[in-house]
């Protein structure tokens, strides 16, 4: 079963793109968790598909990895005719995925506010009685 998806991006392929590339490389999970100031676990959660890089370690990541941010999100090297049409893709999902969490976050915040006054009537409504 594939892992989870935002847009195109498919986090299970990006994953084990980086495993091939971090084993092509003779590296460990630890080894590339060092060189990214971050923990082997890390490292294992994105192989595993279960999460894609922070924004902040996509660059360092793909320098030690040696390819570019567009065919690490894509989970594949790209000849020069995909490039460009994968680049595209790549920012619509990314766009989708940041659209997503602005919605969420939106809705976290009114269903916030809606049970604070809630619970302020209730509070005003027992106060008078």
């Amino acid at each position: 079963m594939e892992g989870p998806q935002i847009g195109s991006l498919d986090q299970a392929r990006t994953g084990r793109f980086i495993q091939q590339l971090r084993k092509e490389l003779g590296l460990t999970q630890r080894q590339l968790g060092e060189k990214l100031m971050i923990s082997d676990k890390t490292v294992s959660k994105w192989e595993c598909g279960s999460g894609l890089p922070e924004i902040s370690l996509l660059m360092p990541l793909c320098r030690e990895l040696g390819v570019n941010v567009n065919e690490l999100l894509s989970g594949q090297r790209l000849s020069a005719a995909d490039y460009q049409r994968k680049a595209e893709e790549n920012i619509m999902s990314l766009m989708k995925e940041r659209e997503e969490s602005i919605k969420k976050i939106r809705l976290s915040v009114f269903t916030g506010i809606s049970c604070t006054a809630t619970l302020l009537v209730l509070i005003l409504l027992v106060g008078f009685y």
